[in-house]
């Protein structure tokens, strides 16, 4: 703890203010509709990303999509890293196809998806296919229209993004209604997201952006490291953030993603399940996470279009 805040504070953060937790951000927000599991014109798109690889990204859109489905609400899990994908590992599932099957127009959309439990919809990305990192624009166009109709079929599109501030995954997080940035404790993660949140301000200055801190151990860490976050974005961006959950450092966890099963099926009792579906409780009742997205009445994939005009 004591390098991270020697490096917060060569960001020159020097009295955080107090924490605003979730809680207090959610009573903010508009309640009509909390808890109903009715349809929608398009999803709720919520784009989960990280500055740092390895922080626990795809553990968190995996078991917090699981717990989204088992409150009734259907869900679509994009695994954005084309490339790299990992969801399906985490799943234990083994797809024969993927969205670079789509891409070649070899499979339909609905051939690729994979159903999950009873509400939970995969659309696998492709791991080792160089080619799907680097979409051209044809090739971004017609994923983006084969995607449309699932939005407009399910409550909640979790988009689990490659790490990092690359263009294909800003054009994401720009068109997504609301970003989730997962870190760690860890000094470096630390500061990547906040270079994310920085790349990400200065393309959408509105965007409601909340933070996840994975791996926790010590009592008060995660209010400590998310109040140094907050005090960086507020003073040097003038934006607010919102602290979504905490997921603390669990060797069932760890157990789980070596048996290849989401931890809220492995061991539902754990104290990362727990907080997993913590987190997917407070997603299920509140509207959005901070004020309404500039533009967040349009469709996410529509929006995409638009970004990467």
């Amino acid at each position: 703890m004591t390098h991270q805040v020697e490096t917060l504070q060569r960001m020159a953060i020097l009295s955080p203010p107090n924490s605003k937790s979730f809680a207090v951000a959610s009573s903010r927000v508009e309640s009509s509709g909390a808890g109903k599991s009715h349809k929608a014109s398009h999803a709720r798109t919520i784009a989960v990303t990280s500055g740092k690889g390895g922080v626990g990204k795809s553990n968190f859109a995996v078991n917090v999509s699981l717990e989204l489905a088992a409150l009734g609400r259907r869900v679509s899990l994009l695994d954005g890293d084309l490339a790299l994908a990992n969801a399906d590992v985490l799943l234990g599932l083994h797809p024969q196809y993927h969205l670079g099957h789509v891409l070649a127009g070899l499979r339909t959309l609905d051939e690729v998806v994979v159903r999950v439990g009873s509400g939970v919809r995969l659309i696998p990305g492709g791991s080792g296919f160089e080619e799907l990192a680097n979409l051209s624009h044809n090739q971004h166009t017609r994923l983006i229209a084969e995607l449309c109709a699932m939005e407009n079929d399910s409550d909640f599109l979790i988009i689990d993004t490659a790490a990092g501030i690359g263009h294909n995954v800003m054009d994401v997080l720009r068109a997504a209604a609301e970003v989730v940035i997962v870190t760690t404790p860890d000094p470096t993660a630390v500061v990547d997201a906040y270079a994310t949140i920085k790349v990400l301000h200065n393309h959408s200055p509105s965007k409601p952006i909340s933070i996840v801190v994975n791996d926790v151990v010590g009592i008060g860490d995660a209010d400590h490291i998310f109040s140094q976050l907050r005090s960086a974005v507020s003073r040097f961006l003038n934006h607010e953030i919102y602290h979504l959950g905490t997921v603390p450092r669990d060797a069932e966890l760890a157990e789980a993603v070596r048996e290849q099963r989401p931890v809220v099926e492995y061991a539902p009792d754990s104290p990362s399940a727990r907080a997993f579906r913590l987190i997917a409780k407070h997603l299920h009742t509140a509207c959005r996470v901070g004020p309404p997205a500039s533009g967040s009445s349009t469709p996410f994939w529509r929006l995409l279009t638009e970004a990467d005009v």
